[in-house]
């Protein structure tokens, strides 16, 4: 789907990642809707790294929207 990405995970120190791009037309431009669902292999690993993987995933998206808004004006 050209309106559409999906990440494949393949391998790591997560039980499962699952990452989903979705672009929906709206008026002047587009909604970005990002999702992201993921579990750590290891709980002790879960319990060190979660809070800093979703503080990262905040600021990737703030980055996200702040370039786009550079390149488009938005």
């Amino acid at each position: 789907d050209e309106k559409a990405i999906d990440v494949k995970y393949i391998d790591g120190p997560f039980k499962y990642l699952s990452n989903a791009w979705r672009f929906e037309p709206a008026d002047g431009g587009c909604n970005v809707c990002f999702f992201i669902d993921y579990e750590f292999k290891s709980r002790i690993l879960g319990a060190v790294m979660g809070a800093m993987f979703d503080r990262a995933f905040r600021m990737f998206s703030e980055a996200f929207e702040k370039r786009a808004d550079v390149i488009y004006g938005v």
